[in-house]
């Protein structure tokens, strides 16, 4: 027995695959190295009748009107004489004498193709033609491999169903039956270990690992072919992606991608429904429009996948398809495990880059690796730029959470001494100060202790603290208000605020010169008395109450998007810094002499000050809303 392979992927069209066919036969034959023996003076033979009956149909490459000539014009001439039946031999006794010799052989020739059912449609139906009209050919026996259904789909046209053409032609038919999900799970498990060799990609969990792959990844296979090219695209996802998702959701939505192509380019359209930026409780039946026909086409595309690839990656659209609700405290867990339930996190997987102000993974990794090593975290926090220093930090605040305790002074110390590069205040309706980009993980770094601890944790930080205002916003997170209890007994917090004005009072001008939240810091001093600020009256020191006096104020229309902001000048706290409206204006004249000296710098922070003062000593006042 001799088996020839002929693939159908070599021809392109109808002209070709009859000339295709016959030469590679021919060609296989000829090969007396893969010949048996008994098999290779006749097979010789056999394959030059191939290729002269081949040569004989060489005319069948060209299509009628299409005014293509592959060849000369005498092998057309030769071509066609041949098929007339002119000269020695015409078709007819050529395909004759090629029937006796395939007769005469001492074994079969095998003709195996595969590949079939991934051929066009057309390309399926010409196979199958060439097969029935050589399948009269003794000692040739074809073996064809292909998915029933597209085949018959394939085959089927308004005269003869698919189906019953094949039962013409194939005569005995083996059903190879599915691999099942245990059998492949291996194949799957060693293929994306050496896949994934050496591929920087973002954390892998494993509690969450073996649910995604038995429920979720497993059951999108049934062959070899399917899992060979889901291996062969994951290295590609996993480097374009890096560390910013979750290698678990990587290898995830890759399965969805090359098994439910339509399904996985529903994801940017739904990605406000898949993991929206906070999330509320709604029933599962209170559903809108929009929201109905998406579970209706995802769950028609996915074919009894959707639940697990919903309830695996996106919680937070489970109650679409009538599971659970999640709280927007989820958010923050998910995006610190980087999977594309948080809308940043998907939102990179989508489209590959990150929005301005993000700051890498790598950024936050690097710095949550040096909670509590002080130096290391003041090194590693010198290297994130500025611009992504208020995303670096606000991400920090899950893994402050778990620190421990002996941790919390020494990563305070580091984060407060990060207060000099963030902006202050807010810059919208509802935006927290810039400071509680630092705020944030110390305020959750210190209720991690409680009791004696937390206390002189607190008066430790705030001796360390090289800013008067940072010290301020200490006090901030860490004394108590009314009706509310704070990290640090009443009398700790008037001591320390004592301890502000002590400072403050001792402070020179050029010190003062450097804070930021100065007239701020002079009423927390003077909480328990009267302002303490002896050099009130240096032109440097008046700058920074003015500067630091001046506050933007948003106000919204009701029923609008827009947001209007008006600086707005704190005048009765600057009065009771001076002791009066006479004493505030001398110290402005001291000012702007100054400036006309040159002795002080104008910025443009300083003239929108010294602006709304020439308003605000007139006698104007802003409305109230």
């Amino acid at each position: 027995m001799q088996v020839v392979e002929f693939n159908p992927w070599f021809f392109s069209g109808t002209d070709q695959l009859m000339r295709f066919f016959f030469d590679e036969l021919a060609g296989q034959l000829r090969d007396g190295r893969r010949l048996k023996d008994k098999l290779k003076g006749a097979g010789r033979t056999v394959a030059e009748r191939l290729g002269k009956y081949s040569a004989a149909l060489s005319p069948l490459k060209f299509v009628p009107g299409a005014g293509a000539v592959l060849e000369g014009a005498s092998a057309v001439a030769a071509g066609t004489s041949k098929l007339l039946g002119e000269g020695p031999e015409t078709i007819h006794e050529q395909r004759a004498e090629l029937t006796e010799l395939l007769g005469k052989l001492p074994g079969r020739i095998v003709v195996f193709i595969d590949d079939i059912d991934r051929l066009s449609r057309q390309e399926i139906r010409d196979l199958f033609r060439l097969v029935r009209l050589t399948g009269s050919f003794p000692h040739i026996v074809y073996v064809l491999c292909f998915d029933r259904e597209v085949v018959e789909t394939a085959l089927t046209d308004e005269a003869v169903k698919g189906s019953a053409y094949l039962e013409k032609i194939v005569k005995m038919s083996v059903d190879v039956p599915p691999l099942p999900s245990q059998a492949l799970s291996p194949v799957i498990a060693e293929g994306l270990t050496q896949a994934l060799d050496g591929i920087q990609s973002g954390p892998l969990h494993a509690s969450r690992w073996p649910d995604v792959l038995v429920q979720l990844i497993l059951p999108m296979f049934s062959t070899i072919r399917d899992v060979k090219r889901y291996l062969a695209s994951v290295p590609l996802a996993v480097r374009s992606l890096g560390t910013e998702v979750n290698l678990v959701d990587v290898l995830a939505l890759e399965a969805l991608r090359v098994r439910f192509p339509a399904a996985h380019a529903m994801l940017p359209a739904a990605a406000d429904l898949l993991a929206p930026a906070k999330t509320r409780y709604q029933a599962g039946t209170d559903r809108t429009e929009r929201e109905r026909a998406f579970v209706e086409e995802f769950t028609g595309l996915l074919n009894g996948h959707a639940q697990p690839v919903i309830r695996l990656l996106f919680p937070a659209a489970e109650r679409l398809f009538g599971g659970q609700n999640y709280s927007s405290d989820w958010i923050q867990t998910w995006e610190q495990d980087r999977r594309v339930a948080c809308s940043t996190v998907l939102d990179f997987y989508l489209h590959r880059r990150l929005p301005a102000g993000r700051a890498p993974a790598e950024y936050v990794d690097q710095v949550a690796d040096c909670i509590g090593d002080e130096s290391a975290l003041d090194e590693v926090l010198g290297h994130v730029p500025d611009a992504l220093l208020d995303d670096t930090l606000k991400r920090l605040v899950p893994y402050c959470r778990d620190a421990p305790g002996g941790s919390v002074l020494p990563t305070a110390l580091a984060l407060m001494r990060q207060l000099p590069r963030v902006r202050l205040g807010s810059t919208g309706m509802y935006s927290p100060g810039g400071e509680w980009a630092v705020l944030s993980p110390v305020s959750v770094l210190l209720r991690n202790l409680s009791g004696d601890v937390a206390d002189h944790t607190v008066r430790s930080l705030f001796s360390g603290i090289p800013s008067l205002y940072g010290k301020v916003l200490l006090l901030d997170i860490a004394a108590g208000r009314p009706g509310k209890q704070g990290l640090i007994p009443d009398e700790s917090a008037r001591l320390l605020r004592q301890e502000l004005a002590s400072q403050l009072r001792t402070a020179g001008p050029e010190d003062l010169a450097d804070e930021r939240m100065l007239l701020r810091t002079v009423l927390v001093a003077a909480a328990d008395g009267p302002p303490v600020l002896e050099p009130a009256f240096d032109a440097r020191v008046v700058a920074r109450l003015l500067e630091s006096g001046v506050a933007p104020v948003h106000s919204q229309t009701m029923g609008s998007v827009a947001v209007r902001t008006e600086k707005q000048l704190r005048w009765d706290s600057l009065v009771s810094v001076y002791g009066g409206e006479a004493h505030l204006a001398e110290a402005v004249a001291l000012l702007q002499q100054c400036l006309q000296e040159g002795t002080v710098e104008l910025n443009e922070d300083l003239a929108a000050a010294l602006a709304l003062y020439e308003k605000y000593a007139t006698g104007w006042r802003p409305e109230e809303f």
